[in-house]
């Protein structure tokens, strides 16, 4: 659940991105997971879907341990950056079935600038969203 006021926009990265819609402070918590935002769904429900709501799970869910983590809030926007200005805090988080736990700024984060995670930390299905290097 996104903790912070965001906006959607067009993306210089590609396609839509997820804007702070003020200024945060380096090491503020951003998102946290919540289960009511995360729908977590097994391979076996992804493939029964309709194929254009397949195709939206794939593109905006992480793939952890089998499973499918699909955010129901606007943080799915968030795009993939190597130098991402958000980190992920596992603090508290137990159990390695549930990859999610916190997002935090790296830095300061200006108004207005897109907000960046690292895909490659935990989607095990990075590879296939990015383009190759």
């Amino acid at each position: 659940m996104l903790k912070v006021p965001t906006y959607v926009a067009e993306s210089p990265i590609g396609g839509l991105g997820l804007f702070a819609g003020r200024d945060i402070e380096p090491g503020e918590l951003i998102w946290e997971y919540h289960p009511k935002t995360v729908w977590i769904l097994t391979e076996e429900e992804v493939a029964s879907f309709p194929s254009r709501l397949k195709e939206s799970i794939c593109t905006y869910s992480y793939l952890y341990e089998g499973k499918w983590f699909f955010c129901v809030d606007n943080s799915r926007f968030m795009n993939h950056s190597d130098d991402s200005n958000t980190l992920e805090d596992k603090t508290g988080v137990s159990g390695s079935s549930n990859p999610m736990g916190r997002d935090r700024a790296v830095r300061k984060i200006l108004a207005g600038e897109e907000l960046t995670c690292n895909y490659k930390q935990f989607d095990q299905n990075w590879n296939e969203k990015l383009p190759p290097q």
